[in-house]
Protein backbone atom coordinates (compact mmCIF):
# COMPACT_ATOMS: atom_id res chain seq x y z
CA UNK A 1 0.00 0.00 0.00
CA UNK A 2 0.88 3.63 -0.68
CA UNK A 3 2.75 5.14 2.47
CA UNK A 4 0.65 7.02 4.85
CA UNK A 5 -1.50 3.81 5.35
CA UNK A 6 -0.89 0.95 8.01
CA UNK A 7 -0.95 -1.93 6.29
CA UNK A 8 -2.06 -5.40 7.18
CA UNK A 9 0.75 -8.50 7.30
CA UNK A 10 1.16 -9.37 3.93
CA UNK A 11 -0.54 -12.54 2.77
CA UNK A 12 1.16 -16.10 2.79
CA UNK A 13 2.49 -18.21 0.12
CA UNK A 14 -0.26 -19.85 -1.13
CA UNK A 15 -0.85 -23.17 1.08
CA UNK A 16 -3.97 -24.47 -0.53
CA UNK A 17 -3.50 -28.56 -1.12
CA UNK A 18 -6.53 -28.96 -3.39
CA UNK A 19 -8.52 -26.92 -5.58
CA UNK A 20 -10.59 -24.83 -3.96
CA UNK A 21 -14.25 -24.31 -4.39
CA UNK A 22 -15.13 -20.92 -5.49
CA UNK A 23 -18.42 -19.14 -5.86
CA UNK A 24 -18.52 -15.60 -7.66
CA UNK A 25 -22.03 -14.11 -6.72
CA UNK A 26 -23.42 -11.33 -8.62
CA UNK A 27 -27.12 -9.73 -8.14
CA UNK A 28 -26.49 -7.40 -11.03
CA UNK A 29 -29.60 -7.09 -13.22
CA UNK A 30 -27.31 -5.84 -16.65
CA UNK A 31 -24.08 -7.55 -18.20
CA UNK A 32 -21.50 -5.13 -17.35
CA UNK A 33 -17.59 -4.93 -16.98
CA UNK A 34 -17.57 -6.66 -13.52
CA UNK A 35 -19.46 -9.55 -15.14
CA UNK A 36 -16.58 -9.72 -17.86
CA UNK A 37 -14.01 -9.62 -15.32
CA UNK A 38 -15.99 -12.43 -13.18
CA UNK A 39 -16.16 -14.47 -16.36
CA UNK A 40 -12.65 -13.98 -16.61
CA UNK A 41 -11.77 -15.07 -13.21
CA UNK A 42 -13.99 -17.87 -13.52
CA UNK A 43 -12.07 -19.55 -16.57
CA UNK A 44 -8.79 -18.68 -15.31
CA UNK A 45 -9.43 -19.61 -11.75
CA UNK A 46 -10.88 -23.56 -13.32
CA UNK A 47 -7.69 -23.57 -15.71
CA UNK A 48 -5.61 -23.03 -12.46
CA UNK A 49 -6.95 -26.23 -10.66
CA UNK A 50 -10.06 -24.58 -8.75
CA UNK A 51 -14.00 -25.22 -9.07
CA UNK A 52 -15.72 -22.19 -9.80
CA UNK A 53 -19.15 -21.35 -10.20
CA UNK A 54 -20.67 -18.19 -10.93
CA UNK A 55 -24.10 -17.48 -8.97
CA UNK A 56 -26.69 -14.78 -10.65
CA UNK A 57 -30.01 -13.24 -10.45
CA UNK A 58 -31.07 -12.88 -13.92
CA UNK A 59 -31.19 -15.22 -16.58
CA UNK A 60 -29.42 -12.18 -18.85
CA UNK A 61 -26.19 -12.65 -16.69
CA UNK A 62 -26.38 -16.75 -16.79
CA UNK A 63 -26.11 -16.78 -20.33
CA UNK A 64 -23.61 -14.58 -20.42
CA UNK A 65 -21.55 -16.75 -18.43
CA UNK A 66 -22.12 -19.66 -20.33
CA UNK A 67 -21.74 -17.96 -23.26
CA UNK A 68 -18.09 -17.47 -21.86
CA UNK A 69 -17.88 -20.73 -20.72
CA UNK A 70 -18.17 -20.28 -17.20
CA UNK A 71 -20.54 -22.53 -15.29
CA UNK A 72 -23.25 -20.76 -13.58
CA UNK A 73 -26.77 -21.33 -11.27
CA UNK A 74 -29.19 -18.87 -11.15
CA UNK A 75 -30.46 -18.16 -7.52
CA UNK A 76 -33.33 -15.48 -6.05
CA UNK A 77 -30.79 -13.15 -4.58
CA UNK A 78 -31.90 -10.08 -6.35
CA UNK A 79 -32.71 -8.51 -3.09
CA UNK A 80 -31.46 -8.88 0.33
CA UNK A 81 -34.12 -11.15 2.14
CA UNK A 82 -34.26 -13.87 4.58
CA UNK A 83 -35.35 -16.22 1.68
CA UNK A 84 -32.63 -14.74 -0.40
CA UNK A 85 -29.79 -15.42 2.16
CA UNK A 86 -31.17 -19.14 2.53
CA UNK A 87 -30.94 -20.08 -0.81
CA UNK A 88 -27.71 -18.53 -0.90
CA UNK A 89 -26.70 -20.76 2.20
CA UNK A 90 -28.33 -23.75 0.74
CA UNK A 91 -26.13 -23.16 -2.82
CA UNK A 92 -22.71 -22.48 -1.26
CA UNK A 93 -23.43 -25.37 1.23
CA UNK A 94 -22.25 -29.52 1.26
CA UNK A 95 -23.92 -31.98 0.38
CA UNK A 96 -25.95 -31.71 3.99
CA UNK A 97 -28.10 -28.79 1.89
CA UNK A 98 -31.18 -29.04 1.25
CA UNK A 99 -31.81 -31.23 -2.14
CA UNK A 100 -27.55 -32.70 -1.66
CA UNK A 101 -26.39 -29.94 -4.26
CA UNK A 102 -24.39 -27.72 -2.67
CA UNK A 103 -21.51 -26.24 -4.13
CA UNK A 104 -19.63 -27.05 -0.94
CA UNK A 105 -17.80 -23.46 -1.70
CA UNK A 106 -14.62 -22.64 0.58
CA UNK A 107 -14.90 -18.76 -1.02
CA UNK A 108 -17.32 -16.30 -2.47
CA UNK A 109 -16.55 -13.84 -4.29
CA UNK A 110 -18.52 -10.55 -4.65
CA UNK A 111 -18.57 -7.05 -6.03
CA UNK A 112 -21.71 -5.14 -4.41
CA UNK A 113 -22.45 -4.17 -1.39
CA UNK A 114 -25.85 -6.13 -1.42
CA UNK A 115 -23.86 -9.35 -1.94
CA UNK A 116 -21.68 -8.92 0.86
CA UNK A 117 -24.76 -9.00 3.35
CA UNK A 118 -26.33 -11.77 1.81
CA UNK A 119 -23.09 -13.58 1.96
CA UNK A 120 -21.86 -13.15 5.12
CA UNK A 121 -25.72 -14.38 6.31
CA UNK A 122 -24.50 -17.31 4.07
CA UNK A 123 -21.41 -17.53 5.83
CA UNK A 124 -22.73 -17.97 9.96
CA UNK A 125 -21.46 -21.14 11.26
CA UNK A 126 -19.23 -21.81 8.34
CA UNK A 127 -15.58 -21.61 7.42
CA UNK A 128 -16.80 -19.97 4.40
CA UNK A 129 -14.49 -17.03 3.40
CA UNK A 130 -16.17 -13.87 2.28
CA UNK A 131 -13.97 -11.93 -0.52
CA UNK A 132 -15.10 -8.50 -1.66
CA UNK A 133 -13.93 -6.78 -4.80
CA UNK A 134 -14.75 -3.25 -4.63
CA UNK A 135 -15.62 -1.32 -7.70
CA UNK A 136 -17.48 1.51 -6.53
CA UNK A 137 -16.06 5.23 -6.38
CA UNK A 138 -17.09 5.14 -2.70
CA UNK A 139 -17.45 2.17 -0.20
CA UNK A 140 -20.62 0.98 1.62
CA UNK A 141 -20.99 2.57 5.32
CA UNK A 142 -24.67 1.67 5.92
CA UNK A 143 -25.28 -0.30 9.50
CA UNK A 144 -26.26 -4.12 7.92
CA UNK A 145 -23.06 -4.10 5.48
CA UNK A 146 -20.50 -2.43 8.23
CA UNK A 147 -21.66 -5.29 10.42
CA UNK A 148 -21.78 -7.57 7.22
CA UNK A 149 -18.23 -6.93 6.61
CA UNK A 150 -17.09 -8.60 9.83
CA UNK A 151 -17.46 -11.82 7.40
CA UNK A 152 -15.17 -10.33 5.17
CA UNK A 153 -11.73 -12.11 5.05
CA UNK A 154 -10.38 -10.03 2.24
CA UNK A 155 -11.08 -6.76 0.15
CA UNK A 156 -9.64 -6.22 -3.26
CA UNK A 157 -9.17 -2.91 -4.22
CA UNK A 158 -8.94 -1.84 -8.05
CA UNK A 159 -6.43 0.86 -7.73
CA UNK A 160 -4.18 2.35 -4.94
CA UNK A 161 -5.95 5.61 -4.94
CA UNK A 162 -8.95 3.82 -4.51
CA UNK A 163 -7.52 1.88 -1.42
CA UNK A 164 -6.43 4.93 -0.03
CA UNK A 165 -9.91 6.87 -0.20
CA UNK A 166 -12.02 4.14 0.39
CA UNK A 167 -10.21 3.21 3.75
CA UNK A 168 -10.20 6.61 4.77
CA UNK A 169 -13.45 6.61 4.58
CA UNK A 170 -14.68 3.93 5.86
CA UNK A 171 -12.38 2.94 8.15
CA UNK A 172 -14.12 -0.77 9.25
CA UNK A 173 -13.02 -2.32 5.86
CA UNK A 174 -9.39 -2.18 7.70
CA UNK A 175 -10.09 -5.00 9.60
CA UNK A 176 -10.25 -7.51 6.70
CA UNK A 177 -7.38 -8.35 4.63
CA UNK A 178 -6.65 -6.81 1.45
CA UNK A 179 -4.83 -6.53 -2.08
CA UNK A 180 -4.89 -4.00 -4.86
CA UNK A 181 -5.41 -6.32 -7.78
CA UNK A 182 -5.90 -4.38 -10.78
CA UNK A 183 -8.23 -6.06 -13.60
CA UNK A 184 -6.84 -7.66 -16.69
CA UNK A 185 -7.85 -8.03 -20.05
CA UNK A 186 -7.30 -10.83 -23.00
CA UNK A 187 -4.30 -8.90 -24.45
CA UNK A 188 -4.39 -11.42 -27.38
CA UNK A 189 -7.96 -10.88 -28.13
CA UNK A 190 -7.59 -6.85 -27.88
CA UNK A 191 -4.49 -6.22 -29.70
CA UNK A 192 -3.25 -3.57 -32.37
CA UNK A 193 -5.27 -3.52 -35.51
CA UNK A 194 -2.31 -3.75 -37.52
CA UNK A 195 -3.37 -4.22 -40.76
CA UNK A 196 -6.17 -1.90 -40.22
CA UNK A 197 -8.45 -4.58 -41.82
CA UNK A 198 -10.69 -4.72 -38.69
CA UNK A 199 -11.05 -1.03 -38.20
CA UNK A 200 -12.50 -0.58 -42.18
CA UNK A 201 -14.38 -3.12 -41.80
CA UNK A 202 -16.28 -1.82 -38.59
CA UNK A 203 -16.47 1.68 -40.62
CA UNK A 204 -17.97 0.31 -43.53
CA UNK A 205 -20.39 -2.03 -41.46
CA UNK A 206 -22.16 1.29 -39.27
CA UNK A 207 -21.19 3.63 -42.35
CA UNK A 208 -18.65 5.80 -40.73
CA UNK A 209 -16.78 7.08 -43.83
CA UNK A 210 -13.10 7.26 -43.12
CA UNK A 211 -12.42 10.49 -41.58
CA UNK A 212 -11.90 11.19 -37.91
CA UNK A 213 -13.77 8.75 -35.57
CA UNK A 214 -14.24 9.22 -31.39
CA UNK A 215 -15.22 5.95 -29.90
CA UNK A 216 -16.20 5.56 -26.25
CA UNK A 217 -17.17 2.13 -24.37
CA UNK A 218 -19.61 2.12 -21.56
CA UNK A 219 -23.29 2.02 -19.93
CA UNK A 220 -25.65 4.63 -21.20
CA UNK A 221 -26.15 5.44 -17.34
CA UNK A 222 -26.06 8.68 -15.59
CA UNK A 223 -22.68 7.96 -13.88
CA UNK A 224 -20.19 7.60 -17.04
CA UNK A 225 -21.80 11.54 -17.61
CA UNK A 226 -21.48 10.83 -21.69
CA UNK A 227 -23.51 14.35 -21.52
CA UNK A 228 -20.26 15.74 -20.77
CA UNK A 229 -19.10 14.22 -23.83
CA UNK A 230 -21.36 15.31 -26.48
CA UNK A 231 -20.93 19.36 -24.68
CA UNK A 232 -17.45 19.11 -25.66
CA UNK A 233 -17.84 17.14 -29.26
CA UNK A 234 -20.48 19.70 -29.92
CA UNK A 235 -17.64 22.64 -29.44
CA UNK A 236 -14.91 20.66 -31.72
CA UNK A 237 -13.89 23.40 -34.55
CA UNK A 238 -14.37 20.37 -36.76
CA UNK A 239 -17.06 17.96 -35.84
CA UNK A 240 -16.13 14.20 -35.76
CA UNK A 241 -19.00 11.24 -35.67
CA UNK A 242 -18.78 9.40 -32.38
CA UNK A 243 -19.48 5.77 -31.80
CA UNK A 244 -21.21 4.92 -28.70
CA UNK A 245 -20.95 1.17 -27.75
CA UNK A 246 -22.81 -0.08 -24.89
CA UNK A 247 -26.81 0.20 -23.61
CA UNK A 248 -28.86 1.35 -20.82
CA UNK A 249 -31.65 3.67 -19.97
CA UNK A 250 -30.22 7.53 -21.16
CA UNK A 251 -30.23 6.17 -24.61
CA UNK A 252 -33.41 8.17 -25.83
CA UNK A 253 -31.66 11.44 -23.52
CA UNK A 254 -29.10 11.22 -25.25
CA UNK A 255 -30.13 10.72 -28.67
CA UNK A 256 -32.05 14.09 -27.43
CA UNK A 257 -29.22 15.70 -26.46
CA UNK A 258 -27.36 14.78 -29.62
CA UNK A 259 -29.77 15.63 -31.66
CA UNK A 260 -30.28 19.11 -29.99
CA UNK A 261 -26.19 19.74 -30.35
CA UNK A 262 -26.07 18.88 -33.86
CA UNK A 263 -23.59 15.74 -32.87
CA UNK A 264 -23.68 13.12 -34.96
CA UNK A 265 -23.76 9.96 -32.71
CA UNK A 266 -24.15 6.31 -33.68
CA UNK A 267 -25.56 4.43 -30.93
CA UNK A 268 -24.39 1.10 -31.31
CA UNK A 269 -25.73 -1.00 -28.22
CA UNK A 270 -23.37 -3.34 -26.39
CA UNK A 271 -21.10 -5.18 -28.64
CA UNK A 272 -19.37 -8.41 -28.04
CA UNK A 273 -15.68 -8.42 -27.24
CA UNK A 274 -14.65 -9.47 -31.29
CA UNK A 275 -16.61 -6.61 -32.85
CA UNK A 276 -15.30 -4.17 -30.07
CA UNK A 277 -11.64 -5.27 -31.28
CA UNK A 278 -12.85 -3.90 -34.41
CA UNK A 279 -14.36 -0.76 -32.64
CA UNK A 280 -11.31 0.62 -31.31
CA UNK A 281 -9.19 -0.42 -34.08
CA UNK A 282 -12.14 2.18 -35.94
CA UNK A 283 -11.38 4.58 -33.55
CA UNK A 284 -9.08 7.90 -34.13
CA UNK A 285 -9.58 8.86 -30.32
CA UNK A 286 -10.89 6.68 -27.81
CA UNK A 287 -12.80 9.26 -25.20
CA UNK A 288 -13.98 8.79 -21.93
CA UNK A 289 -15.68 11.88 -19.68
CA UNK A 290 -16.87 10.19 -16.17
CA UNK A 291 -15.48 12.29 -13.43
CA UNK A 292 -14.88 9.45 -10.55
CA UNK A 293 -14.57 6.40 -12.47
CA UNK A 294 -13.01 3.73 -10.43
CA UNK A 295 -11.26 1.23 -12.91
CA UNK A 296 -12.99 1.30 -16.89
CA UNK A 297 -12.42 -1.38 -18.08
CA UNK A 298 -13.06 -0.12 -21.47
CA UNK A 299 -9.80 1.80 -20.82
CA UNK A 300 -7.47 -1.10 -20.85
CA UNK A 301 -8.80 -2.21 -23.52
CA UNK A 302 -8.24 0.23 -25.41
CA UNK A 303 -4.56 0.59 -24.36
CA UNK A 304 -4.30 -3.41 -25.14
CA UNK A 305 -5.34 -2.23 -28.55
CA UNK A 306 -2.76 0.46 -28.71
CA UNK A 307 -5.45 3.29 -29.30
CA UNK A 308 -4.98 6.94 -28.02
CA UNK A 309 -6.89 8.00 -25.28
CA UNK A 310 -8.83 11.22 -23.68
CA UNK A 311 -10.35 10.66 -20.90
CA UNK A 312 -11.37 12.33 -17.69
CA UNK A 313 -8.61 12.70 -14.88
CA UNK A 314 -11.14 11.64 -12.06
CA UNK A 315 -10.99 8.31 -9.52
CA UNK A 316 -8.81 5.51 -10.18
CA UNK A 317 -8.17 6.73 -14.04
CA UNK A 318 -4.46 8.86 -13.80
CA UNK A 319 -3.72 6.01 -12.29
CA UNK A 320 -4.80 3.12 -14.70
CA UNK A 321 -3.71 5.55 -17.60
CA UNK A 322 -0.61 6.23 -16.50
CA UNK A 323 1.38 8.30 -19.06
CA UNK A 324 -0.03 6.36 -22.06
CA UNK A 325 -2.90 8.52 -22.39
CA UNK A 326 -4.28 12.12 -21.72
CA UNK A 327 -5.60 13.76 -18.98
CA UNK A 328 -8.26 16.12 -18.98
CA UNK A 329 -9.51 18.09 -15.68
CA UNK A 330 -12.96 16.54 -14.49
CA UNK A 331 -16.47 18.39 -15.78
CA UNK A 332 -14.98 20.55 -17.72
CA UNK A 333 -16.26 20.47 -21.79
CA UNK A 334 -13.88 23.82 -22.72
CA UNK A 335 -10.92 21.51 -21.86
CA UNK A 336 -11.55 18.76 -23.07
CA UNK A 337 -12.61 20.33 -26.17
CA UNK A 338 -9.09 21.73 -26.69
CA UNK A 339 -7.10 18.91 -25.57
CA UNK A 340 -9.60 16.78 -27.89
CA UNK A 341 -9.13 19.15 -31.03
CA UNK A 342 -5.12 19.45 -30.63
CA UNK A 343 -5.51 14.97 -30.60
CA UNK A 344 -6.96 15.18 -33.64
CA UNK A 345 -5.09 16.98 -35.13
CA UNK A 346 -1.47 15.51 -34.60
CA UNK A 347 -0.92 12.49 -35.39
CA UNK A 348 2.45 12.16 -34.38
CA UNK A 349 1.48 12.29 -30.70
CA UNK A 350 -1.27 10.22 -31.55
CA UNK A 351 0.91 6.83 -33.08
CA UNK A 352 3.45 7.44 -29.69
CA UNK A 353 0.51 7.10 -27.14
CA UNK A 354 -0.37 4.44 -28.72
CA UNK A 355 2.46 2.59 -28.76
CA UNK A 356 2.48 3.45 -25.40
CA UNK A 357 -0.59 2.46 -24.21
CA UNK A 358 0.32 -0.95 -26.03
CA UNK A 359 3.53 -1.36 -23.18
CA UNK A 360 1.28 -0.79 -20.59
CA UNK A 361 -1.98 -2.88 -20.98
CA UNK A 362 0.38 -5.97 -21.50
CA UNK A 363 2.75 -4.88 -18.66
CA UNK A 364 0.32 -4.26 -16.06
CA UNK A 365 -3.42 -5.33 -17.32
CA UNK A 366 -3.26 -8.95 -18.66
CA UNK A 367 -5.84 -11.24 -17.31
CA UNK A 368 -3.25 -13.59 -16.69
CA UNK A 369 -1.54 -11.37 -14.26
CA UNK A 370 -5.09 -10.44 -12.73
CA UNK A 371 -5.83 -14.19 -12.47
CA UNK A 372 -2.41 -15.06 -10.79
CA UNK A 373 -2.82 -12.44 -8.27
CA UNK A 374 -6.57 -13.45 -7.26
CA UNK A 375 -5.10 -16.97 -7.21
CA UNK A 376 -2.25 -16.56 -5.02
CA UNK A 377 -4.60 -14.37 -2.50
CA UNK A 378 -7.59 -16.31 -2.36
CA UNK A 379 -5.29 -19.79 -1.90
CA UNK A 380 -3.70 -17.73 0.77
CA UNK A 381 -7.02 -17.96 2.40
Amino acid sequence: MASGLASPPALPPPIATRGLRIALLTSSRFWRGSSTVFAELGRGLAARGHVTTALVAYERLASGFRARGVSVRRLPVAHTSFASARALRRALGGPESRGGDGLAADIVVVDRARDIRLAAAAALGRPLRVVYCISTPRPPRDLLTRLAFRRVALTVFLTEQLAQSALREASFMRRAGRRVIPNGVDCALFRPDETGALGRAFRERHGLGDGPLLVGVGALEIEKRWDLLLESVSRLPQRAPLALCGSGVLEDSLRAQAHRLGVDVRFLGQLEPAELVGAYGAATCVVHTRPDEVFALSLIEALACGRPILAAAGGGTPELLGDAGVLAPPEDPDTFTRLLDSLLHDSDRRAALGAAARRRAVERYSVDRMVRDYGEALEAL
